[in-house]
């Protein structure tokens, strides 16, 4: 082939991926990340990685600039980060002050689970361009990604300050203040998200779980029944409406939205358990069983589900068969105290009274403000009687010691 047609046959191959890039992808400059969830169609992935492929063969010993960036921007399209940021490497190497270049390899860093080196990049691209709202809002993913949270709430915030209207800033920012407990404030960030676009399911979802946890529990039900309108596929706007409903008393209706989040993540053993535990206050005790068996099927160490199933089997009047799961919650997790309160119970009803009160001495070890429950209990309350009795001996007892 002749000089000329392979260069002919190069200019094509880039015509044609920069093409693609600017229809389907990230363009051929600085790229826009797509909006999560916003996938590549197999049909265009594959069509893409024909033409990166096309223009990597007729590669030349000398690459320009622009060369770089449309192969690195399809490969960067294509999951190929590790060579995007090779290419964007090669032209910083000629061009550091290339913004463009800069922010890409920003990007594929954060596509490597790289954030420290991501987090340098866009701190760099920051001392050439101050005012660029899309490099605070990545470094701030990038600081996420270290766990380096006050951090990525302040990048999110300096880009909701240069850009007051930029939703991916604003809903990250609140997700990050509501897993710092500042429910507050991560309420009035998702209400900023809601006023410019209130077709975001995960935002109204987000919105719910903080309203939950500040006591505003009808506010939240109604956010997660608005996420579901949104995306009826939304397990978990689904999975906490029901949480919530359950806590509230309405078992009908957190029954109905457990089987809905069963229907759609059948693998799910916390909605089995949780059903369970409705079917249970239901007395439908059969059913809540067969629900403690899913989730022990998909998830054999699940203590909660064990405890669970014992107490049910305990009101069916199969104590040793309580015990049993009992035993085997808390070999899965030692420190459950709902495991070793109930096992005192079931001790205390069978007389043995050295296992219920070394049971008994675990839960206020472990969970004290069950004293209470304890005390009211009609086969613990004896048993806490006299743990305070011996407690109030030894007191004694050690006082005469020493006079």
């Amino acid at each position: 082939m002749t000089d000329h047609a392979q260069n002919r046959g190069h200019s094509n191959s880039l015509a044609a991926l920069s093409a693609l890039l600017e229809q389907y992808a990230t363009g051929t400059g600085r790229i826009t990340p797509r909006p999560r969830g916003a996938r590549l169609s197999e049909e265009i992935r594959a069509t893409l990685e024909e033409a990166v492929a096309a223009l990597e063969n007729t590669f030349g010993e000398l690459v320009s600039p622009e060369e770089l960036f449309v192969f690195g921007n399809g490969c960067y399209a294509i999951g190929r980060h590790a060579d995007a940021s090779e290419a964007y490497m090669s032209i910083l190497a000629d061009e550091p002050s290339n913004a463009d270049a800069r922010f890409n390899l920003g990007l594929a860093y954060l596509r490597l689970r790289s954030p420290q080196d991501a987090v340098r990049e866009f701190t760099d691209l920051l001392v050439q361009q101050p005012l660029l709202a899309e490099a605070f809002y990545q470094r701030g993913n990038g600081n996420d990604d270290l766990g380096q949270t006050d951090r990525a709430i302040a990048d999110y915030g300096r880009a909701i300050e240069l850009e007051p209207e930029y939703v991916h800033a604003m809903f990250n920012r609140g997700i990050l203040l509501a897993q710092t407990g500042r429910h507050q404030e991560a309420v009035a960030q998702f209400d900023k998200v809601n006023a410019i676009r209130p077709d975001i399911s995960n935002n109204h979802l987000n919105h719910g779980a903080s309203l939950d946890e500040l006591g505003r529990h009808d506010e939240a039900i109604s956010a997660f029944t608005k996420a579901t309108e949104l995306n009826p596929e939304n397990s978990l706007a689904l999975f906490n409406r029901a949480r919530t409903n359950y806590y509230l008393g309405n078992l009908e209706s957190a029954l109905t939205d457990y089987s809905a989040v069963i229907q759609l993540t059948p693998e799910d053993a916390e909605a089995f358990n949780n059903r369970g535990l409705i079917y249970d206050a239901l007395k439908d005790y059969e059913s809540a069983v067969a629900d403690f068996d899913s989730a022990l099927e998909l998830r054999p160490l699940f203590a909660e589900a064990h405890s669970n199933r014992g107490a049910v089997l305990e009101i069916m009047g199969d104590l040793d068969g309580a015990l049993v799961e009992y035993n085997h919650s808390l070999e899965s997790d030692p420190e459950l105290a709902s495991a070793h309160y109930n096992a005192a119970r079931l001790y205390s009803r069978t007389g043995d009274v050295a296992a219920c009160l070394k049971h008994l001495e675990r839960v206020l070890e472990i969970a004290p403000q069950l004293a209470e429950d304890a005390a009211n209990d009609e086969h613990l309350g004896w048993a806490l009687e006299m743990k305070n009795l011996r407690r109030d001996m030894e007191s004694q007892d050690g006082n005469q010691e020493e006079n």
